[in-house]
């Protein structure tokens, strides 16, 4: 399965002062691990199977968090049939465009089976643990939001984060 063998760490410690100029730093980014990876996500041809990602999530989802998300969401999507490939969770927000996910406005949403969640990386300074500092992503399984955990709510922070909420374009199951 796509990602298995790879591992690839990226460090960027680059803040430019223009916003446009790091969100075209982190497209470009994503292109080249796309690319280390050796497979071409814009030339395939997939359907996503949402009945298939919840099982996986339902399956493999832990009581508590072990700061895994990104791995978990990541493998549900892949379960699913979509040729994703590990990212920091907050990266997600770049990458779920890329594979026919188009975003979901907020106002007056119903979640659906199959729809993916990316939160920010938190802005208050008191992380309890280093995988805050990389947001966070999980999928709603039709009854709850799971990640790497089963989560209450679909927010797991205690306070307000943003975040972006992304649906598969081409959903033939809802």
């Amino acid at each position: 399965m796509l990602g298995e063998g790879i591992r690839t760490v990226l460090i960027l410690r680059y803040k430019p002062t223009n916003s446009n100029i790091m969100t075209k730093a982190k497209k470009t980014l994503l292109g080249l691990v796309v690319t280390i990876a050796g497979y071409s996500i814009w030339t395939q041809t997939y359907s996503f199977d949402a009945e298939k990602a919840s099982k996986y999530l339902n399956e493999n989802g832990q009581e508590k968090s072990i700061h895994f998300c990104a791995w978990y969401t990541m493998r549900a999507l892949q379960a699913g049939g979509c040729p994703a490939i590990i990212l920091p969770a907050q990266w997600y927000r770049y990458f779920m465009p890329l594979v026919q996910f188009e975003e979901v406005i907020q106002d007056g949403y119903e979640p659906q089976k199959g729809d993916v969640v990316v939160f920010e990386r938190p802005a208050w300074r008191s992380w309890k643990h280093i995988s805050q500092w990389w947001g966070h992503v999980a999928m709603y399984n039709g009854e709850q939001w799971i990640s790497d955990f089963k989560q209450e709510n679909m927010n797991p922070y205690k306070k307000h984060v943003p975040y972006r909420i992304y649906r598969y374009k081409y959903d033939q199951f809802n």
